[in-house]
């Protein structure tokens, strides 16, 4: 299996990433909703929108970033410290604002349908906010749990990334990203979600 991830990497590099990071969007929104207590009536349309992100928003912005990184910072000693450094002083504050701008927005433009587990798909007949509306609820989020998510961000991500520019090659650091994104995909949702 994992010669098969591997060779599917360096056949179809962009596809395999993102199809991994909606899996572990997927899996992040699972755990956030069997630990509130929701997945017996599992939200699958939140399921979907925050599966779409990680892999559809996040894992091709993280997967540009990480490259980015990679060219920026030369072949110095610590260069796993300075990349890390790069990285936590500017990736989190912009992708977890683009996360909550764009989880309110999509989420709010789809708020007139619903899809449960145990309630399938439904129509509430009702019609969503504006897109002006939606941005502006939107910001909202952003303004009230960026400082807070980010707080809860600096106690994990820079230590992970470290490791990440440290020991994992760079065909390989989004994969890794992903994988420590389960936890943090569940932090994201049940901050999204409150």
């Amino acid at each position: 299996l994992w010669n098969s991830y591997l060779s599917a990497l360096e056949t179809r590099p962009f596809a395999t990433r993102m199809a991994t990071g909606f899996i572990i969007g997927l899996f992040g929104d699972i755990i956030c909703q069997y630990i509130t207590g929701d997945l017996g009536s599992a939200d699958l349309k939140r399921m979907l929108i925050f599966s779409c992100w990680g892999g559809f928003g996040f894992t091709p912005i993280a997967y540009n970033w990480y490259n980015l990184i990679e060219a920026t910072i030369p072949e110095v000693s610590g260069r796993a410290l300075w990349k890390m450094a790069m990285d936590q002083a500017l990736f989190p504050p912009v992708i977890t604002a683009l996360t909550f701008l764009s989880l309110t927005v999509v989420e709010g433009l789809l708020s007139g349908v619903s899809w449960t587990l145990n309630g399938g798909l439904k129509s509430s007949g009702t019609t969503p906010p504006s897109l002006s509306t939606l941005f502006g609820q939107g910001v909202d989020k952003v303004k009230k749990e960026l400082g807070p998510t980010l707080v809860t961000n600096y106690k994990v991500w820079p230590a992970a990334q470290l490791l990440n520019f440290a020991l994992v090659p760079v065909k390989l650091q989004v994969l890794f990203v992903n994988c420590v994104a389960v936890w943090w995909n569940f932090v994201l949702s049940m901050t999204q979600h409150k």
